[in-house]
């Protein structure tokens, strides 16, 4: 068949390649292209934040997972393989609900954790450097014989008849192309610094320095970060990025003595937040039909393959 996928990030290429390995033509058109994407600014470890359902989210994050342990082999992808460790201040007997989908799951001992910590869950953690990572998608994409082109679409009815079958990973954009009243943003930001050979993934997603992460790639180390429901600014904050400098040396010491010069840059991004992912086909009538693919909240490369996958066999269907 001949689709077309509006938007992309992660979730338009990673949708698009899925769908050329499965036999069809794709061709992407989007308002923003790499690296001027919101899934640029991501950190981009796995983690399933703020999306929903539970369910369904465990499934497309599982599958997604064994996706990026195989990406991490292929040299040039942007993916490798690190141990993470979420910390709580509170303990608990019970494991997270996603425990299931990762490799070496297990419970802090007591000396690994920060100081204020009593609990926290290390596991082997998927770590996708977007500023290559998106690009690999990208020669991937138009090596399967698809074309990308820079356009925007204000209404899904004005997709030309040429393309019966749409698939909308729009993100935040879906609010206007679909008038979806359930989507929102969550306003992101985070600082890149200097590699200083600190390696293992920490995050606090609960705890006192909430919502803080330090998430190691190639070339950098990512430090965030912010979460605000509702804010629609994508301007740097520069009190917020030295109050994210101050909550990630909580975490660790190596960050404690970081100065103006050892951060590289500044990126702040808007994460598109809804109650439930949609993924799903909707039918226009006159033959032509979208599926939607959007809403991953703060979870969009952890779900990618996962939702991607789901959406070639929602096409098998039709």
């Amino acid at each position: 068949m001949d689709i077309l996928v509006l938007g992309c990030g992660v979730s338009g290429l990673t949708s698009g390649i899925a769908l050329q390995r499965a036999g069809h033509r794709v061709t992407i058109w989007a308002k923003a292209l790499p690296p001027d994407t919101t899934s640029n600014v991501a950190a981009a470890v796995w983690y399933p934040y703020k999306a929903y359902p539970i369910e369904r989210v465990t499934a497309w994050g599982a599958a997604a997972y064994r996706a990026f342990r195989d990406l991490a082999r292929v040299a040039g992808a942007g993916v490798t393989m690190a141990e993470a460790l979420d910390v709580r201040d509170t303990p608990s007997d019970d494991d997270p609900w996603w425990a299931g989908a990762v490799d070496g799951f297990r419970h802090a001992r007591p000396g690994e954790l920060p100081l204020g910590y009593v609990d926290g869950y290390v596991f082997a953690a998927p770590v996708m450097d977007m500023s290559i990572y998106l690009d690999y998608l990208m020669r991937e994409f138009s090596s399967g014989g698809g074309t990308i082109t820079q356009r925007a679409v204000a209404r899904l009815d004005d997709v030309p008849a040429a393309y019966p079958l749409v698939v909308n990973c729009t993100g935040l954009g879906a609010r206007e192309l679909c008038g979806d009243t359930d989507l929102h943003p969550s306003r992101g930001q985070v600082a890149r610094v200097r590699d200083n050979g600190f390696r293992r993934v920490l995050l606090d997603d609960v705890g006192p320095n909430k919502v803080a992460y330090i998430v190691p790639r190639i070339h950098d180390i990512v430090l965030g970060g912010v979460d605000e429901e509702g804010n629609e600014s994508a301007t740097v904050d520069p009190r917020q990025t030295a109050d994210i400098l101050r909550r990630c040396a909580n975490l660790a010491p190596a960050f404690a003595g970081l100065t103006p010069g050892d951060v590289v840059s500044v990126a702040c991004g808007l994460r598109p937040l809804r109650s439930s992912v949609r993924l799903e086909a909707e039918h226009l009538g006159a033959g032509r039909v979208v599926i939607h693919n959007y809403g991953h909240g703060g979870a969009g490369v952890t779900l990618s393959w996962g939702c991607a996958q789901e959406v070639v066999e929602i096409v098998s269907s039709l």
